[in-house]
């Protein structure tokens, strides 16, 4: 039986690369767009991994967010 060894350095890179940065990127973009006015996305670069996140940014923002659930309803 063949046991798994996993490629740390590999996963790493697979984490922490360019094409898991640019997918985090289009994907919070892309989402912060469909959210509408005063939602902002916002990543950086973790100790592990690159991630994003979409936030409401302005006062009328929050407030749509509390009563509609814009990012929920944005996520599907």
């Amino acid at each position: 039986m063949a046991t798994y060894k996993s490629n740390r350095a590999g996963l790493e890179e697979l984490a922490r690369g360019s094409i898991a940065k640019q997918l985090v990127v289009d994907h919070t973009e892309r989402l912060a767009a469909a959210a509408g006015d005063g939602f902002v996305a916002n990543y950086q670069q973790g100790k592990s991994r690159f991630r994003g996140i979409v936030f409401a940014d302005t006062w009328s923002a929050k407030a749509r967010n509390a009563k509609q659930n814009t990012l929920v309803r944005v996520l599907g």
